[in-house]
């Protein structure tokens, strides 16, 4: 991400803005959750929610000058310290420009002046780039999760990189043999990762 792009608060009122979120969200879903945004008005809905402040909720853009998108991300409050990422979502051209984690830490900092004591998310398998996916984890989800291989590149070894912790896995979250994948970690102030 250039140091010329910056982070804003997501305007509900800026339909370029929600426009454009839903044709990024919709392309970046596509790639390892095609189920999760599978038409436009999925991703409308999904971008249109975000925009609600309701239990805390807030969302943060990554825009160039130009106003237009990289990325963005939203969370919200669960109950008491507990707050959930989702989603994150970053557009095809913009991976590995580290807009992802500068988002991700963007988030943690406002967390972390909110009180918040721990953060989770969970992302999925819809695409075969784990050990995960297409199992029947009920045996002994745990085992398989600590015995996880990714294949191909997938959100497990982002939220890794960025320090998240692999704390768990529901099987068929997705459907059948499509795990959702948890992780969780305490927030962090951004001079943290300095």
């Amino acid at each position: 991400m250039s140091a010329s792009s910056s982070i804003i608060d997501l305007d509900p009122s800026d339909e370029d803005c929600v426009s454009a979120l839903v044709a990024l969200s919709l392309a970046s879903a596509a790639m390892h959750a095609p189920n999760w945004l599978p038409t436009e008005r999925a991703a409308r809905e999904e971008v249109e929610g975000a925009c609600s402040t309701t239990d805390g909720r807030f969302t943060r853009v990554a825009v160039l000058p130009s106003r237009e998108p990289q990325g963005w991300i939203s969370c919200v409050n669960l109950y008491a310290g507990v707050w959930e990422i989702h989603p994150l979502l970053v557009a095809r051209e913009h991976h590995g420009k580290r807009v992802g984690s500068r988002l991700v830490r963007d988030v943690e900092a406002r967390l972390v002046e909110l009180g918040a004591t721990v953060v989770v998310l969970s992302t999925s398998d819809e695409v075969g780039a784990t050990s995960l996916f297409d199992q029947d984890l009920y045996a002994d989800p745990l085992k398989a999760l600590m015995n996880m291989e990714v294949h191909r590149p997938h959100a497990v070894q982002f939220w890794t990189r960025m320090g998240y912790a692999l704390v768990g896995v529901t099987p068929d979250a997705e459907g059948p043999g499509r795990p959702a994948i948890h992780f969780a970690r305490t927030p962090r102030p951004l001079d943290a990762y300095s």
